[in-house]
């Protein structure tokens, strides 16, 4: 499975992050925006649908305006799901971008900030965390432009093991879709340790 998912996103997964925020990340691993928060001793439910940057302990995260400007068309697409409660459980996942997904995503983010992207090996990834890996064919958090009109819900993210097949026939099998899924958005139901981070690195 961890070759196959490896071609699946163009041989690397892309993360992107403030530059300030890499040396924390080099020493404690990549934590979920939840997850930073509790080791903060903030309260989760205060970060979904953030209109701006916030400081969290060590951490600057991003806003979460795809959801904000798009909540008209998030309360139409969500499917057993709020726009509060879609934001929380985006806040849960760490995320990750196939190689030729990410430049978008990385030019929106770095308007008003710095940013650093730092580049990690599917395979072994995926042989280490493979259990905790989801696969999604959009950008699970926007609802703007064409994002808009894309249902969604916990059934969106497939988890890795369930196979490549399963993950490209989901919508299809659903109606919601003519045609197969491609891989545009990796997200882990877990932090990526330190000492695994390390050895999944690659040097760009």
């Amino acid at each position: 499975m961890s070759a196959p998912f490896a071609r699946s996103v163009g041989g690397r997964l892309a993360h992107v992050t403030a530059t300030q925020n890499i040396p924390s990340i080099r020493a404690h691993g990549l934590l979920s925006a939840e997850a930073l928060a509790q080791q903060a001793g903030l309260d989760p439910a205060t970060l979904p649908l953030r209109r701006e940057r916030r400081r969290v302990g060590r951490a600057l995260l991003n806003h979460q305006l795809p959801i904000v400007h798009g909540l008209r068309a998030a309360r139409m697409v969500l499917d057993g799901h709020t726009p509060q409660s879609w934001a929380a459980q985006l806040d849960r996942r760490v995320f990750l971008w196939p190689c030729h997904k990410v430049s978008r995503f990385a030019a929106s983010f770095d308007r008003s900030v710095d940013t650093t992207i730092l580049w990690l090996d599917p395979e072994a990834l995926a042989r280490a965390m493979g259990d905790r890996i989801d696969l999604s064919p959009l950008n699970s958090g926007s609802f703007e432009q064409g994002a808009a009109r894309a249902v969604r819900g916990d059934w969106l993210y497939v988890p890795l093991h369930a196979g490549l097949e399963a993950f490209r026939t989901n919508r299809q099998s659903r109606g919601l879709k003519a045609t197969r899924d491609v891989v545009r958005e990796v997200s882990l139901r877990a932090p990526i340790p330190p000492d695994l981070l390390r050895k999944v690195l690659i040097d760009d």
